[in-house]
């Protein structure tokens, strides 16, 4: 299968090209102690860091030498399960957290979780919260979308983002403008489409009626294909086509588009370095949760912890990790504003 090769050479090629020179760490604010603390911190959650989580654990205790940890990552969706049924205090979520993870925390304790950024999604790591991107068939004249044409193209429209059915709405002309838009992507019930309806349909859930979804596939050795595969590959055989996926899967027969917040804004493209500085709209992350009550303090080793993790030494930790991306100083300050 010659375009699931291509996505392979993708995956382990373009996810590391530049990442040596890449020091974004370093505009980070240091970890200082606010305070000496001692300890148990009981860890809980995302299956795909046990070496970053120790690795967070080792620095920070050069800084806490009182602090010892206990680690069970058992994975993502069982994360805050683990916060909420009190045999956790800081769990690592692999992505944002869903509305009935959230949902089902505060209908237990009747609070909400304290959820903190612990790093940008990758730009197109496998299994590491990759970015999204917008494709169209290569042969397509359009080159750019705003976030309100994407909402209009592959929502059901709204009163923000009228339905966009036909290429000559976007502006095409000739033959092609009458043409409707054939919308692809991933299966409903996955992160990636969970994800794009939060950030592209505003969490409405209003999908276009007639969108072809994909799930993953596996190969004969029980190796998972990731459904990107099989949305660009339909697309590549689809000159009126349009998908969500990203650029691991791509193909000769498919381009990325760029896109930008609204009209006013700045098209972006595509790059480690935009989605690390959350220019690029449609940028993940991952999270880490821990239990505050309501008008009560934060335990103090679970707050150093989580205030050494987001600090410039932890957010090196992520960059020599190489599968995530770190955060920027604007989620840094938003994250340590939240742990006061």
């Amino acid at each position: 299968m010659k375009l699931v090769m291509l996505a392979l050479w993708c995956a382990g090629t373009c996810g590391t090209a530049g990442a040596q020179n890449e020091h974004w760490a370093k505009k980070l604010t240091p970890y200082k102690p606010a305070a000496q603390v001692h300890g148990v911190v009981r860890t809980y959650g995302n299956n795909y860091i046990p070496k970053l989580v120790k690795q967070w654990e080792t620095a920070f205790q050069k800084f806490q030498p009182g602090v010892t940890f206990t680690d069970n990552l058992p994975g993502t969706e069982a994360a805050l399960a683990g916060l909420y049924g009190g045999i956790a205090d800081v769990v690592f979520v692999g992505r944002e957290g869903y509305r009935s993870e959230l949902n089902a925390f505060r209908s237990r304790l009747g609070y909400e979780p304290l959820g903190i950024e612990i790093s940008s999604g990758s730009f197109n790591t496998p299994h590491k919260t990759f970015s999204l991107q917008v494709f169209v068939h290569h042969d397509n004249t359009v080159t750019q979308l705003t976030m309100q044409q994407c909402e209009g193209i592959f929502g059901a429209g709204s009163s923000r983002a009228p339905r966009i059915r036909t290429w000559g709405q976007l502006g095409v002309t000739g033959e092609r403008a009458s043409h409707p838009i054939h919308v692809y992507g991933y299966n409903f019930e996955t992160g990636m489409a969970g994800y794009f309806n939060r950030v592209v349909l505003h969490d409405s859930g209003r999908w276009n009626e007639d969108l072809k979804d994909f799930d993953n596939g596996h190969e004969p050795n029980g190796e998972v294909i990731n459904a990107g595969v099989y949305i660009l590959q339909a697309l590549a055989k689809d000159p009126d086509g349009i998908a969500f996926a990203n650029v691991l899967y791509t193909n000769p027969q498919v381009k990325t588009v760029v896109l930008a917040r609204d009209a006013k804004a700045p098209f972006i493209e595509p790059s480690r370095e935009a989605v690390w500085s959350r220019a690029y709209p449609i940028a993940r992350f991952t999270m880490a949760y821990a239990n505050r009550q309501p008008s009560q303090p934060l335990d103090r080793a679970v707050q150093e912890f989580l205030r050494f993790i987001v600090s410039r030494e932890g957010m090196e930790l992520v960059e020599s990790d190489g599968a995530y991306l770190p955060i920027n100083p604007e989620v840094q300050a938003r994250d340590l504003e939240k742990l006061q």
